[in-house]
Protein backbone atom coordinates (compact mmCIF):
# COMPACT_ATOMS: atom_id res chain seq x y z
CA UNK A 1 0.00 0.00 0.00
CA UNK A 2 2.96 2.35 0.50
CA UNK A 3 3.80 2.28 -3.42
CA UNK A 4 0.21 3.65 -3.87
CA UNK A 5 0.89 7.00 -3.63
CA UNK A 6 3.71 7.23 -6.24
CA UNK A 7 1.76 5.16 -8.73
CA UNK A 8 -1.49 7.50 -8.22
CA UNK A 9 1.00 10.55 -8.61
CA UNK A 10 2.98 9.21 -11.74
CA UNK A 11 -0.44 8.65 -13.37
CA UNK A 12 -1.52 11.77 -13.30
CA UNK A 13 1.41 13.05 -14.76
CA UNK A 14 1.39 10.88 -17.46
CA UNK A 15 -2.09 12.09 -18.06
CA UNK A 16 -0.99 15.67 -17.74
CA UNK A 17 2.21 14.87 -20.28
CA UNK A 18 -0.47 13.50 -22.57
CA UNK A 19 -2.78 16.10 -22.27
CA UNK A 20 -0.43 18.58 -23.25
CA UNK A 21 0.98 17.10 -26.29
CA UNK A 22 -2.68 17.11 -27.78
CA UNK A 23 -2.75 20.85 -27.11
CA UNK A 24 -1.03 24.07 -28.30
CA UNK A 25 -3.12 26.64 -26.71
CA UNK A 26 -3.07 28.09 -23.25
CA UNK A 27 -3.58 24.71 -21.70
CA UNK A 28 -0.04 23.81 -22.67
CA UNK A 29 1.26 25.56 -20.00
CA UNK A 30 -1.55 24.42 -17.45
CA UNK A 31 -0.46 20.97 -18.01
CA UNK A 32 2.90 21.53 -18.56
CA UNK A 33 3.05 23.19 -14.83
CA UNK A 34 0.89 20.11 -13.29
CA UNK A 35 3.09 18.19 -15.01
CA UNK A 36 6.09 19.76 -13.68
CA UNK A 37 4.37 20.00 -10.49
CA UNK A 38 3.79 16.28 -9.72
CA UNK A 39 7.28 15.42 -10.75
CA UNK A 40 8.51 17.67 -8.06
CA UNK A 41 6.38 16.31 -5.50
CA UNK A 42 7.17 12.81 -7.09
CA UNK A 43 10.93 13.73 -6.40
CA UNK A 44 10.59 15.01 -2.59
CA UNK A 45 8.33 12.03 -2.12
CA UNK A 46 11.40 9.42 -3.18
CA UNK A 47 13.97 11.62 -1.45
CA UNK A 48 12.04 11.51 1.97
CA UNK A 49 11.20 8.03 1.37
CA UNK A 50 14.80 6.98 0.73
CA UNK A 51 15.89 9.42 3.43
CA UNK A 52 13.71 7.10 6.11
CA UNK A 53 14.76 3.65 4.67
CA UNK A 54 18.56 4.40 4.60
CA UNK A 55 17.79 5.56 8.48
CA UNK A 56 16.71 2.28 9.04
CA UNK A 57 19.37 0.54 7.52
CA UNK A 58 17.28 -0.93 5.02
CA UNK A 59 19.94 0.23 1.77
CA UNK A 60 18.67 -2.18 -0.39
CA UNK A 61 14.82 -1.20 -0.33
CA UNK A 62 16.39 2.37 -0.86
CA UNK A 63 18.30 1.52 -3.94
CA UNK A 64 15.04 -0.20 -5.48
CA UNK A 65 12.83 2.68 -4.75
CA UNK A 66 15.31 4.68 -6.47
CA UNK A 67 15.04 2.70 -9.70
CA UNK A 68 11.31 2.06 -9.70
CA UNK A 69 10.08 5.24 -8.73
CA UNK A 70 12.90 7.91 -9.00
CA UNK A 71 14.32 6.95 -12.18
CA UNK A 72 10.75 7.43 -14.36
CA UNK A 73 10.94 10.96 -13.07
CA UNK A 74 14.63 12.01 -14.03
CA UNK A 75 14.45 10.06 -17.03
CA UNK A 76 13.70 12.40 -19.71
CA UNK A 77 16.13 14.85 -18.20
CA UNK A 78 18.76 12.33 -17.91
CA UNK A 79 18.82 12.10 -21.60
CA UNK A 80 18.78 15.17 -23.02
CA UNK A 81 21.09 16.67 -20.70
CA UNK A 82 23.52 13.75 -20.07
CA UNK A 83 23.00 10.52 -22.05
CA UNK A 84 22.47 12.33 -25.54
CA UNK A 85 24.78 14.67 -25.28
CA UNK A 86 27.51 12.30 -24.66
CA UNK A 87 26.60 9.90 -27.18
CA UNK A 88 25.82 6.88 -24.57
CA UNK A 89 23.69 5.31 -27.17
CA UNK A 90 23.44 1.67 -24.91
CA UNK A 91 22.63 3.59 -22.12
CA UNK A 92 19.90 5.38 -23.68
CA UNK A 93 18.57 2.57 -24.58
CA UNK A 94 18.37 1.11 -21.89
CA UNK A 95 16.88 4.22 -20.13
CA UNK A 96 14.21 3.54 -23.29
CA UNK A 97 12.64 0.94 -21.55
CA UNK A 98 11.93 2.61 -18.31
CA UNK A 99 8.46 4.11 -17.23
CA UNK A 100 5.30 2.24 -18.22
CA UNK A 101 4.95 2.99 -22.00
CA UNK A 102 3.53 0.10 -23.65
CA UNK A 103 6.39 -0.97 -26.87
CA UNK A 104 9.11 0.57 -24.34
CA UNK A 105 11.44 -0.92 -27.45
CA UNK A 106 10.43 1.75 -29.73
CA UNK A 107 11.08 4.38 -27.55
CA UNK A 108 14.21 2.53 -26.73
CA UNK A 109 15.37 2.11 -30.12
CA UNK A 110 14.64 6.17 -31.46
CA UNK A 111 17.02 7.03 -28.02
CA UNK A 112 19.61 4.83 -28.95
CA UNK A 113 19.87 6.99 -32.46
CA UNK A 114 19.41 10.14 -31.02
CA UNK A 115 21.72 9.67 -29.11
CA UNK A 116 24.39 8.48 -31.69
CA UNK A 117 23.05 11.69 -34.04
CA UNK A 118 25.49 13.19 -31.83
CA UNK A 119 28.69 11.25 -31.80
CA UNK A 120 27.84 8.54 -34.66
CA UNK A 121 29.98 5.75 -34.69
CA UNK A 122 30.08 2.84 -37.41
CA UNK A 123 30.11 0.23 -34.83
CA UNK A 124 27.21 2.52 -33.18
CA UNK A 125 24.56 2.49 -36.20
CA UNK A 126 25.42 -1.31 -37.25
CA UNK A 127 24.19 -1.83 -33.47
CA UNK A 128 21.13 -0.30 -33.73
CA UNK A 129 20.06 -0.66 -37.05
CA UNK A 130 20.38 -4.87 -36.23
CA UNK A 131 18.02 -4.01 -33.34
CA UNK A 132 15.69 -1.93 -35.80
CA UNK A 133 15.60 -4.61 -38.61
CA UNK A 134 14.39 -7.48 -36.13
CA UNK A 135 11.65 -5.30 -35.27
CA UNK A 136 8.76 -6.04 -37.72
CA UNK A 137 6.14 -5.24 -39.42
CA UNK A 138 7.27 -1.79 -39.88
CA UNK A 139 6.03 1.47 -37.52
CA UNK A 140 6.69 5.25 -36.61
CA UNK A 141 10.03 4.08 -34.42
CA UNK A 142 11.86 2.18 -37.53
CA UNK A 143 11.15 5.30 -39.88
CA UNK A 144 12.38 7.76 -37.04
CA UNK A 145 15.75 5.49 -36.02
CA UNK A 146 16.31 5.41 -39.88
CA UNK A 147 16.18 8.74 -40.11
CA UNK A 148 18.06 9.91 -37.21
CA UNK A 149 20.72 7.88 -38.49
CA UNK A 150 20.91 9.54 -41.73
CA UNK A 151 21.35 12.73 -40.03
CA UNK A 152 24.33 10.81 -38.40
CA UNK A 153 25.95 10.81 -41.79
CA UNK A 154 25.17 13.97 -42.35
CA UNK A 155 22.46 13.58 -44.93
CA UNK A 156 19.60 15.79 -43.56
CA UNK A 157 17.56 15.75 -47.09
CA UNK A 158 16.62 11.84 -46.19
CA UNK A 159 16.42 12.28 -42.27
CA UNK A 160 13.71 15.66 -43.13
CA UNK A 161 11.90 13.15 -45.86
CA UNK A 162 11.67 10.28 -43.60
CA UNK A 163 10.53 12.30 -40.57
CA UNK A 164 7.78 14.02 -42.41
CA UNK A 165 6.41 10.52 -43.87
CA UNK A 166 5.73 9.03 -40.71
CA UNK A 167 2.66 11.29 -40.23
CA UNK A 168 1.15 8.58 -42.79
CA UNK A 169 1.71 5.82 -40.70
CA UNK A 170 -1.08 4.91 -37.99
CA UNK A 171 1.13 3.02 -35.64
CA UNK A 172 1.90 6.17 -33.40
CA UNK A 173 4.53 6.00 -30.32
CA UNK A 174 3.69 9.69 -28.45
CA UNK A 175 7.64 9.79 -27.52
CA UNK A 176 8.41 8.88 -30.91
CA UNK A 177 6.77 11.35 -32.51
CA UNK A 178 7.30 14.02 -30.15
CA UNK A 179 11.51 13.71 -31.05
CA UNK A 180 10.53 13.75 -34.61
CA UNK A 181 8.54 16.84 -34.45
CA UNK A 182 11.70 18.67 -32.56
CA UNK A 183 14.03 17.58 -34.80
CA UNK A 184 12.35 18.70 -37.69
CA UNK A 185 11.48 22.13 -35.56
CA UNK A 186 15.39 22.46 -34.60
CA UNK A 187 16.31 21.64 -38.55
CA UNK A 188 14.19 24.10 -39.79
CA UNK A 189 15.00 27.21 -37.16
CA UNK A 190 18.83 26.05 -37.93
CA UNK A 191 17.92 26.77 -41.71
CA UNK A 192 15.88 30.29 -40.56
CA UNK A 193 12.89 28.08 -42.52
CA UNK A 194 10.25 30.21 -40.08
CA UNK A 195 7.87 29.99 -42.90
CA UNK A 196 8.29 26.57 -43.27
CA UNK A 197 7.93 25.99 -39.42
CA UNK A 198 4.63 28.30 -38.58
CA UNK A 199 2.95 27.64 -41.90
CA UNK A 200 3.26 23.82 -42.59
CA UNK A 201 0.11 22.69 -41.30
CA UNK A 202 1.50 19.02 -40.98
CA UNK A 203 4.14 20.47 -38.49
CA UNK A 204 1.25 20.88 -35.61
CA UNK A 205 0.19 17.31 -36.16
CA UNK A 206 3.24 15.96 -34.07
CA UNK A 207 3.40 16.32 -30.61
CA UNK A 208 4.76 19.12 -29.23
CA UNK A 209 7.70 18.91 -26.77
CA UNK A 210 8.71 22.67 -24.98
CA UNK A 211 11.35 23.24 -27.05
CA UNK A 212 9.23 22.70 -30.41
CA UNK A 213 7.06 24.81 -28.96
CA UNK A 214 9.32 27.67 -27.97
CA UNK A 215 10.58 27.59 -31.67
CA UNK A 216 6.53 27.67 -32.91
CA UNK A 217 6.54 30.93 -31.47
CA UNK A 218 9.85 31.86 -32.60
CA UNK A 219 8.76 31.35 -36.22
CA UNK A 220 5.48 32.76 -36.00
CA UNK A 221 7.26 36.32 -34.10
CA UNK A 222 9.54 36.20 -37.10
CA UNK A 223 6.70 36.40 -40.01
CA UNK A 224 4.88 38.53 -37.73
CA UNK A 225 2.12 36.28 -37.08
CA UNK A 226 3.02 34.85 -33.84
CA UNK A 227 2.31 34.92 -29.75
CA UNK A 228 2.81 37.82 -27.77
CA UNK A 229 5.72 38.89 -26.56
CA UNK A 230 4.95 37.99 -23.00
CA UNK A 231 3.95 34.30 -24.25
CA UNK A 232 6.74 33.70 -26.14
CA UNK A 233 9.02 34.46 -22.70
CA UNK A 234 6.64 32.18 -21.07
CA UNK A 235 7.47 29.19 -23.61
CA UNK A 236 11.26 30.35 -23.52
CA UNK A 237 11.20 29.77 -20.11
CA UNK A 238 9.16 26.14 -20.17
CA UNK A 239 11.79 24.95 -22.98
CA UNK A 240 15.11 23.58 -22.30
CA UNK A 241 18.46 24.65 -23.56
CA UNK A 242 17.26 28.16 -22.12
CA UNK A 243 20.93 29.54 -22.19
CA UNK A 244 21.72 28.30 -25.93
CA UNK A 245 17.93 29.75 -27.09
CA UNK A 246 17.93 32.95 -25.33
CA UNK A 247 19.65 34.59 -28.37
CA UNK A 248 16.20 34.04 -30.35
CA UNK A 249 14.39 36.20 -27.53
CA UNK A 250 17.24 38.51 -28.24
CA UNK A 251 16.39 39.20 -31.99
CA UNK A 252 13.15 41.64 -32.69
CA UNK A 253 10.38 40.10 -34.03
CA UNK A 254 10.14 41.44 -37.74
CA UNK A 255 6.52 42.59 -39.45
CA UNK A 256 4.96 39.90 -41.52
CA UNK A 257 6.79 39.11 -45.07
CA UNK A 258 5.60 41.97 -47.39
CA UNK A 259 3.58 40.29 -50.07
CA UNK A 260 5.68 39.08 -52.88
CA UNK A 261 5.59 41.61 -56.19
CA UNK A 262 3.78 40.19 -59.23
CA UNK A 263 5.83 39.46 -61.84
CA UNK A 264 6.42 42.23 -64.79
CA UNK A 265 4.74 40.91 -67.91
CA UNK A 266 6.92 41.68 -70.98
CA UNK A 267 6.43 45.31 -72.47
CA UNK A 268 4.03 45.50 -75.32
CA UNK A 269 6.93 45.47 -78.26
CA UNK A 270 7.70 48.65 -79.99
CA UNK A 271 10.25 50.00 -82.00
CA UNK A 272 12.54 50.91 -78.67
CA UNK A 273 12.57 47.76 -77.71
CA UNK A 274 11.81 45.08 -80.51
CA UNK A 275 10.75 41.33 -79.12
CA UNK A 276 13.95 39.57 -80.23
CA UNK A 277 16.30 42.00 -78.37
CA UNK A 278 13.46 41.63 -75.23
CA UNK A 279 13.41 37.53 -75.57
CA UNK A 280 17.43 37.50 -75.87
CA UNK A 281 17.45 39.48 -72.68
CA UNK A 282 14.75 37.57 -70.68
CA UNK A 283 16.48 34.36 -71.63
CA UNK A 284 20.27 35.68 -70.23
CA UNK A 285 18.70 37.04 -66.82
CA UNK A 286 17.66 32.92 -65.89
CA UNK A 287 21.23 31.97 -65.59
CA UNK A 288 21.87 35.51 -63.40
CA UNK A 289 19.02 35.36 -61.22
CA UNK A 290 16.83 32.77 -59.14
CA UNK A 291 14.48 31.20 -61.29
CA UNK A 292 10.96 31.24 -60.75
CA UNK A 293 7.42 30.87 -61.96
CA UNK A 294 6.84 33.74 -63.07
CA UNK A 295 10.40 34.71 -64.70
CA UNK A 296 10.29 31.37 -65.96
CA UNK A 297 6.52 32.37 -67.45
CA UNK A 298 7.59 35.24 -68.85
CA UNK A 299 10.90 34.32 -70.59
CA UNK A 300 8.84 31.76 -72.71
CA UNK A 301 5.83 34.26 -73.62
CA UNK A 302 8.89 36.79 -74.64
CA UNK A 303 10.29 34.12 -77.04
CA UNK A 304 6.64 33.27 -78.00
CA UNK A 305 5.91 36.82 -78.96
CA UNK A 306 9.50 37.42 -80.70
CA UNK A 307 9.29 34.16 -82.86
CA UNK A 308 5.31 35.12 -83.61
CA UNK A 309 6.11 38.72 -84.44
CA UNK A 310 5.82 39.90 -88.49
CA UNK A 311 8.90 42.18 -87.76
CA UNK A 312 11.10 39.42 -86.43
CA UNK A 313 10.61 37.34 -89.57
CA UNK A 314 10.76 40.11 -91.79
CA UNK A 315 14.31 41.22 -90.11
CA UNK A 316 15.12 37.47 -90.45
CA UNK A 317 14.34 37.21 -94.24
CA UNK A 318 16.67 40.52 -95.34
CA UNK A 319 19.37 39.34 -93.36
CA UNK A 320 19.20 36.42 -95.91
CA UNK A 321 18.78 38.05 -99.03
CA UNK A 322 21.72 40.35 -98.07
CA UNK A 323 24.06 37.43 -96.68
CA UNK A 324 22.27 35.52 -100.07
CA UNK A 325 21.23 32.57 -98.44
CA UNK A 326 19.48 29.70 -100.22
CA UNK A 327 15.83 29.75 -100.19
CA UNK A 328 13.94 28.90 -97.29
CA UNK A 329 16.84 29.90 -94.84
CA UNK A 330 15.02 32.00 -92.63
CA UNK A 331 12.22 29.53 -91.94
CA UNK A 332 14.90 27.29 -90.97
CA UNK A 333 16.79 29.35 -88.77
CA UNK A 334 13.36 29.54 -87.30
CA UNK A 335 13.16 25.78 -86.74
CA UNK A 336 16.46 25.61 -85.22
CA UNK A 337 16.43 28.60 -82.86
CA UNK A 338 12.92 27.32 -81.71
CA UNK A 339 14.10 23.71 -81.05
CA UNK A 340 17.33 25.22 -79.14
CA UNK A 341 15.57 27.57 -76.67
CA UNK A 342 13.07 24.74 -76.42
CA UNK A 343 15.70 22.65 -74.95
CA UNK A 344 17.26 24.91 -72.96
CA UNK A 345 13.87 26.07 -71.07
CA UNK A 346 12.98 22.28 -70.79
CA UNK A 347 16.53 21.70 -68.75
CA UNK A 348 15.71 25.08 -66.76
CA UNK A 349 12.05 23.87 -65.80
CA UNK A 350 13.90 20.10 -64.88
CA UNK A 351 15.59 21.57 -62.94
CA UNK A 352 13.25 23.96 -61.04
CA UNK A 353 10.76 21.33 -61.26
CA UNK A 354 8.66 24.38 -62.95
CA UNK A 355 5.57 23.59 -64.21
CA UNK A 356 4.23 24.22 -68.40
CA UNK A 357 4.06 28.11 -68.65
CA UNK A 358 0.71 29.52 -69.68
CA UNK A 359 1.72 30.87 -73.20
CA UNK A 360 1.15 28.66 -75.96
CA UNK A 361 3.21 30.13 -79.09
CA UNK A 362 6.11 28.81 -81.00
CA UNK A 363 8.24 27.82 -77.74
CA UNK A 364 5.01 26.91 -75.11
CA UNK A 365 3.15 24.60 -77.03
CA UNK A 366 6.17 22.11 -77.18
CA UNK A 367 7.56 23.15 -74.24
CA UNK A 368 4.50 21.92 -72.49
CA UNK A 369 4.31 18.69 -74.38
CA UNK A 370 7.56 17.77 -74.03
CA UNK A 371 7.33 18.81 -70.36
CA UNK A 372 4.45 16.75 -70.07
CA UNK A 373 5.40 13.59 -71.89
CA UNK A 374 9.15 13.43 -70.09
CA UNK A 375 7.55 13.69 -66.95
CA UNK A 376 4.93 11.44 -67.50
CA UNK A 377 7.61 8.92 -69.21
CA UNK A 378 9.79 9.26 -66.16
CA UNK A 379 7.07 8.43 -64.05
CA UNK A 380 6.01 5.68 -65.73
CA UNK A 381 9.59 3.83 -65.92
CA UNK A 382 9.67 4.26 -61.88
CA UNK A 383 6.34 2.55 -61.00
CA UNK A 384 7.59 -0.05 -63.99
CA UNK A 385 10.59 -0.75 -61.60
CA UNK A 386 8.73 -0.89 -58.79
CA UNK A 387 6.27 -3.65 -60.12
CA UNK A 388 8.98 -5.86 -61.26
CA UNK A 389 11.40 -5.96 -58.48
CA UNK A 390 8.23 -7.46 -56.73
CA UNK A 391 7.67 -9.74 -59.46
CA UNK A 392 11.36 -10.60 -59.73
CA UNK A 393 11.18 -12.13 -55.51
CA UNK A 394 13.61 -8.98 -54.63
CA UNK A 395 12.38 -8.67 -51.26
CA UNK A 396 13.82 -5.40 -49.52
CA UNK A 397 13.55 -5.31 -45.70
CA UNK A 398 10.66 -3.14 -44.45
CA UNK A 399 12.01 0.08 -44.17
CA UNK A 400 13.91 -0.03 -47.23
CA UNK A 401 10.02 -0.44 -48.64
CA UNK A 402 9.05 2.39 -46.76
CA UNK A 403 11.68 4.52 -48.56
CA UNK A 404 11.29 3.69 -51.91
CA UNK A 405 7.32 4.04 -51.63
CA UNK A 406 8.25 7.70 -50.08
CA UNK A 407 10.79 8.53 -52.63
CA UNK A 408 8.38 7.33 -55.65
CA UNK A 409 5.34 9.57 -53.99
CA UNK A 410 7.84 12.29 -53.86
CA UNK A 411 8.44 12.04 -57.30
CA UNK A 412 5.19 11.86 -58.61
CA UNK A 413 4.13 14.64 -56.27
CA UNK A 414 6.95 16.90 -57.65
CA UNK A 415 6.21 15.80 -61.36
CA UNK A 416 1.86 16.24 -60.80
CA UNK A 417 2.68 19.79 -59.33
CA UNK A 418 4.71 20.56 -62.23
CA UNK A 419 2.58 19.61 -64.64
CA UNK A 420 -0.86 19.96 -62.92
CA UNK A 421 -4.38 18.25 -63.11
CA UNK A 422 -4.11 17.01 -66.85
CA UNK A 423 -0.35 14.95 -66.10
CA UNK A 424 -1.88 13.77 -62.74
CA UNK A 425 -5.08 11.96 -64.42
CA UNK A 426 -2.66 10.44 -66.74
CA UNK A 427 -0.11 9.50 -64.60
CA UNK A 428 -2.66 8.32 -61.66
CA UNK A 429 -3.49 4.90 -63.37
CA UNK A 430 0.11 3.44 -63.33
CA UNK A 431 0.37 4.76 -59.93
CA UNK A 432 -2.77 2.64 -58.75
CA UNK A 433 -2.35 -0.55 -60.39
CA UNK A 434 1.34 -1.01 -59.15
CA UNK A 435 0.81 0.50 -55.93
CA UNK A 436 -2.61 -1.54 -55.35
CA UNK A 437 -0.35 -4.80 -56.15
CA UNK A 438 2.06 -3.75 -53.77
CA UNK A 439 0.01 -2.81 -51.18
CA UNK A 440 -2.42 -6.43 -51.39
CA UNK A 441 1.37 -7.69 -51.62
CA UNK A 442 2.82 -6.38 -48.32
CA UNK A 443 -0.53 -6.65 -46.39
CA UNK A 444 -1.00 -10.62 -47.13
CA UNK A 445 2.20 -11.69 -47.93
CA UNK A 446 4.46 -10.06 -45.78
CA UNK A 447 2.08 -8.64 -42.88
CA UNK A 448 3.49 -5.13 -43.44
CA UNK A 449 -0.16 -3.74 -42.35
CA UNK A 450 0.72 -0.16 -41.66
CA UNK A 451 2.90 0.14 -44.64
CA UNK A 452 0.15 -1.38 -46.68
CA UNK A 453 -2.25 1.29 -45.07
CA UNK A 454 -0.30 4.34 -45.96
CA UNK A 455 -0.02 3.12 -49.88
CA UNK A 456 -3.55 2.53 -49.64
CA UNK A 457 -4.24 5.77 -48.24
CA UNK A 458 -2.16 8.11 -50.52
CA UNK A 459 -3.70 6.17 -53.72
CA UNK A 460 -7.41 6.88 -52.44
CA UNK A 461 -6.61 10.40 -51.70
CA UNK A 462 -5.00 10.36 -55.26
CA UNK A 463 -8.40 8.94 -56.75
CA UNK A 464 -10.07 11.40 -55.25
CA UNK A 465 -8.60 14.39 -57.14
CA UNK A 466 -8.39 12.77 -59.87
CA UNK A 467 -12.20 11.45 -59.74
CA UNK A 468 -11.68 8.08 -60.58
CA UNK A 469 -14.86 6.23 -58.71
CA UNK A 470 -13.30 2.53 -59.72
CA UNK A 471 -9.91 3.76 -57.56
CA UNK A 472 -12.12 5.36 -54.41
CA UNK A 473 -13.96 2.43 -54.00
CA UNK A 474 -11.18 0.07 -54.08
CA UNK A 475 -8.48 2.15 -51.57
CA UNK A 476 -11.56 2.76 -49.54
CA UNK A 477 -12.38 -0.79 -48.37
CA UNK A 478 -8.41 -1.22 -47.82
CA UNK A 479 -8.10 1.72 -46.02
CA UNK A 480 -11.22 0.86 -43.89
CA UNK A 481 -9.74 -2.58 -42.73
CA UNK A 482 -8.23 -2.52 -39.38
CA UNK A 483 -4.45 -1.98 -38.97
CA UNK A 484 -2.83 -4.36 -36.09
CA UNK A 485 -0.16 -2.16 -34.03
CA UNK A 486 2.00 -2.89 -31.73
CA UNK A 487 0.55 -0.26 -29.30
CA UNK A 488 -2.33 -2.40 -28.17
CA UNK A 489 -4.55 -0.54 -30.52
CA UNK A 490 -6.26 -1.48 -33.71
CA UNK A 491 -6.44 1.78 -35.91
CA UNK A 492 -9.89 1.89 -38.54
CA UNK A 493 -9.54 4.81 -40.72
Amino acid sequence: MWAAPFLILFRVQRAALDARRRDRTWRYFAWSLLGGAIASMLIASVALAVAVLVAAQLWWLAALLIVVAGVPVVQPLLLRHVIVPLGWYRVAFLFGHVGTARDSDADALVYAAWALSRKPTPSGEAWIAARRDRRKPLGDAEVVTTALLAAARGDAETARMLLRSTLDLVELHPAVRELAGEWLACDAAERGAWHELAGDASAARFPATPLTFFLEGVAGARIGAGPARGELYARWLLAPHRRATYALLAVPATAAAPAAQPAAEPAAPSPEHPPLPRAVAAHLALSRTRVDAPRFAAAVAAWDAALADAGTRAWLARRALELDAPLGAAERAVRDVTTTITDELARVADARALGAPPSRGPIGEPLARRLRHGRLDALESAFARWADRRHAGDVRSPVDEWREFVALRAAYEAAASAGGLDLRRLAFPHAYKTGTSMAVWLWNSRDEYALSHAISAWLGGEARTVGDAEAIEVCGRNVRLAVPTRTGRVVAR
